[in-house]
């Protein structure tokens, strides 16, 4: 097969996997329509605030908006209504609020407005700010070892709190700008880090992955995984478990993923996927709060010779013990793999579980974290609104194996 037909292939079958795992929740949501008519004048998105920040905005046609957040006290989630009383707009649609960022979480915030029209549209915009000052959080690798890994010891970790170790191919860093050694999906291109586009920034205890696009360029973004382009560099070995703790923009086109691969050339291999989220609200995107784990065994036939499946569940955050989705706080994702089973995590929590595909228990585990921005998930992008740019935070990642 050539290498064109073979990208399309993929492309096509990725597309038909987003589909199916999300019919069930855009048939649910098919009785609400949603526009775009929330735009954010000040402070700009991913911008930094302290103190406090009177927020600017322009929203024609809409009623009754409101703003909140959430903030994480001990790790749990408790939402903070920042309009009580709504949000008034003038004859021109334009409003106000103000933000008191002393008393919110250092670092990245998301800050939710919501709103609908005579007509019973809706919209909902995510203003991503970054507080410099603000209390104190509980942000970092924690003292606590995971329940799936009593028994196991740490032999990986990254808690971002230093200068990122990475290169365009890997070589001589510890991570890989690129997925090794072929298939970059994202719409807006995983960028180098030597370039003027470099996508990754480190701040406090945190990665960042900004994506962004600059007028007349094809767009940039990031990823890190952790061999080069020779297949050299970290891969967990079963049995083994994994997490990591992040929070990314949900957005037309957002993509972010942690996951893991045992093959980085074509052919036979799993693909385990911890993690695919798929921003935007309305027709066309993929209007849910939760996101997806999927097993991909490509390549591979069952005993007739028929193609194995890839299985894969919708996990449904906002009804979790937590109540809150992928973008509007941290979470934790995590996988276990054993030699029976093979099992998904949320927050230190089993989603979901199936029997362990043989390549995932005798192949070691490449591992990928990634922002992508449309391309071969088939969502549309549009983040004009959001002037072009959208971030992605990570807080940590490890590996335990037994």
């Amino acid at each position: 097969m050539a290498k064109e037909e073979y990208k399309q292939l993929l492309q096509g079958f990725f597309l038909l996997i987003v589909l199916l795992c999300s019919a069930r929740v855009s048939a649910q949501d098919k009785a609400t329509r949603w526009v775009e008519s929330i735009k954010v004048l000040s402070p700009a998105p991913c911008s930094d605030v302290n103190g406090r920040v009177k927020v600017n905005l322009e929203a024609k046609g809409m009623k009754q908006l409101k703003a909140q957040c959430y903030v994480a006290d001990e790790r749990i989630p408790q939402k903070l209504v920042l309009t009580p009383k709504g949000i008034k707009l003038n004859k021109d649609g334009e409003g106000s609020f103000w933000l008191n960022a002393k008393k919110l979480p250092h670092g990245p915030l998301t800050i939710q407005i919501t709103g609908n029209n005579e007509a019973g549209e809706r919209d909902l915009y995510e203003l991503q700010l970054y507080n410099t000052k603000g209390r104190a959080t509980t942000g970092g690798i924690p003292d606590t070892i995971p329940s799936a890994a009593r028994d196991m010891q740490l032999v990986f970790s990254d808690d971002f709190d230093g200068p990122l170790s990475i290169s365009r191919d890997g070589r001589g860093t510890r991570y890989n700008a690129h997925k090794p050694t072929f298939g970059d999906f994202s719409g807006w291109p995983f960028s180098d880090p030597e370039g003027s586009q470099n996508p990754f920034r480190q701040r406090d205890t945190y990665l960042i992955i900004r994506a962004h696009k600059a007028e007349a360029s094809r767009g940039s973004t990031g990823l890190i995984a952790t061999v080069d382009m020779d297949g050299k560099g970290f891969r967990a070995t079963p049995p083994c478990y994994m997490e990591c703790r992040l929070v990314a923009h949900s957005a037309p086109g957002t993509w972010p993923a942690f996951w893991t691969i045992t093959n980085i050339h074509r052919g036979e291999g799993d693909e385990l996927d911890i993690l695919e989220a798929y921003g935007g609200w309305g027709e066309g995107n993929p209007s849910n709060t939760g996101y997806h784990v999927t097993s991909h065994f490509w390549g591979q036939k069952d005993a007739q010779g028929e193609p194995l499946r890839h299985p894969g569940k919708l996990i449904e955050m906002t009804k979790g013990r937590l109540g809150t989705s992928w973008s509007q706080t941290f979470h934790t994702y995590g996988l276990l793999i054993e030699k029976e089973t093979t099992t998904y995590y949320l927050d230190d929590e089993v989603v979901w579980s199936h029997p362990t595909n043989s390549y995932s228990y005798q192949q070691p585990h490449v591992l990928l974290i990634n922002y992508a921005i449309g391309g071969s998930s088939g969502w549309k992008i549009n983040l004009e609104r959001y002037n072009n740019t959208s971030e992605m935070y990570v807080d940590y990642v490890r590996v335990f194996e037994r």
